[in-house]
């Protein structure tokens, strides 16, 4: 069985050592487009073909024989892919063209939210940026402003905390959309006091299959880019009838909604919820992804009891039936912390650094393998920074992973593990974790 994974983050990298753990299919050969330099000691990298190219991704496909291709990089479901290797009768796991709307179009989502009855913050949206000017003489703050298209804005989501931030980034959002000469809507959206998390779903076109719940440790900067700190799995914060309310109030309408347009959700599909502290921890619906974010695929797969390539294979040809029962519960706990380095332009960025450090990064893993109960994993991925589709810069992000028993035995491992890994300029949160232990 070949598969081959689009992407470079650290998401991909979780996926295909996930996926050369089967059981089922010892014989798996993985292939990365355009991978990373850790990927390169494990798998086969293609990096000399531009990772946008969904043309030139299918002659590699055709040629190399590929049972399956996983796509991480969700810029490319809008471009088509799933629909093109569809049509040359390829296995993808993906939403269409369509469906990756519920991701990529906030006029959309919110749209099937208010027909479906969908709990949610409180939102209005505006065609014209003097409507928007008077509306902020109403509204409190904070507010979120998301721009309609998400993948073709420079801020697709940012958060305003006073009038004269929100009156600056609407000024720029109007600008942005003149000189792209169209007028999509831009959400002004309540900010929902409350606990954020994650659930992650696989998605055969029916049927929604849920993922261990995440808490996640992500901030928004001014200018819309979310910076992806952390995160660990299970959370205790989610209660067994609060997580009933989601599945029946949020996945199962939305689910059943896509169905019903015509366009069936099939792929990795994460809903971000809210509980609403001011509506008895009412879960709300903040925004759907169509993707495993990074420090989501980091704690996610690894409590994975299913053979991943068998899941995402049967929910690629629409039949997740062996699974009705849903996955198997388990009973450890996952803690990942992402590590920046610093931050490079570019032209600036040097590949061999980068691989000295990464050489390094097994003797991390084996020096702490023995010293905890639990089993330190590092994960790496690039990251790039883009505006207006020009690469701007590049991120490397190292994933301090680790699996234990109890999640305090695993925010110790992956704190040793975070402080272990020698970077000239390194930066990570310290406090992943902790609302769990409340």
């Amino acid at each position: 069985m070949k598969i081959l994974v689009l992407g470079s983050s650290t998401n991909v990298h979780a996926t295909v050592w996930k996926l050369k753990a089967s059981e089922k299919f010892k014989d798996l050969e993985a292939l990365c487009i355009p991978g990373n330099y850790a990927l390169r000691k494990e798998v086969e990298c293609i990096d000399d073909i531009d990772p946008n190219d969904i043309d030139r991704i299918l002659e590699v496909a055709i040629a190399r024989n590929i049972s399956l291709t996983l796509c991480c990089d969700a810029k490319l479901f809008t471009k088509g892919i799933v629909d093109k290797f569809r049509a040359a009768g390829l296995a993808i796991l993906g939403p269409t063209a369509a469906a990756v709307q519920l991701e990529a179009s906030n006029f959309f989502a919110k749209d099937l939210i208010i027909k479906n009855h969908i709990p949610s913050p409180r939102f209005v949206a505006f065609e014209r940026k003097e409507m928007a000017l008077a509306f902020l003489q109403t509204t409190s703050f904070p507010i979120r402003i998301r721009a309609d298209k998400v993948f073709e804005s420079d801020m697709p989501i940012v958060i305003a905390h006073d009038k004269e931030q929100a009156i600056k980034l609407l000024d720029e959002m109007f600008k942005q959309k003149f000189l792209a000469k169209e007028m999509p809507a831009v959400v002004i959206e309540e900010m929902v006091k409350g606990t954020s998390f994650t659930i992650n779903t696989v998605c055969d076109g029916k049927r929604a299959l849920s993922l261990p719940p995440v808490q996640a440790y992500r901030d928004d900067d001014d200018s819309g880019y979310q910076y992806d700190k952390g995160a660990y799995a299970p959370t205790p914060i989610l209660s067994d009838s609060a997580m009933f309310e989601v599945r029946t109030q949020i996945i199962d309408p939305i689910i059943a909604a896509m169905k019903e347009m015509g366009c069936p959700y099939t792929g990795i599909l994460a809903f971000d919820v809210c509980l609403d502290e001011t509506k008895n921890m009412e879960p709300k619906l903040i925004q759907c992804r169509t993707t495993l974010a990074d420090s989501d695929a980091q704690v996610v797969l690894p409590l994975l009891d299913e053979d991943l390539p068998e899941v995402l294979l049967l929910a690629a040809n629409g039949d997740l039936s062996k699974y009705k029962d849903g996955f198997h519960k388990y009973l450890g706990s996952a803690l990942s912390i992402n590590i920046l380095n610093a931050d490079r332009t570019i032209d600036n960025f040097s590949p061999l650094h980068s691989m000295d450090l990464i050489e390094n990064l097994d003797d991390n893993v084996a020096q702490l393998k023995d010293s905890l109960g639990g089993v330190p994993l590092v994960f790496y991925g690039t990251q790039y920074i883009e505006k207006s589709e020009r690469k701007i810069g590049q991120t490397e992000v190292f994933g301090a992973t680790a699996i234990a028993e109890t999640l305090v035995d695993a925010q110790v491992l992956a704190y040793k593990l975070a402080d272990s890994i020698d970077l000239p300029s390194k930066s990570f949160q310290r406090d992943i974790g902790d609302d769990g232990m409340v």
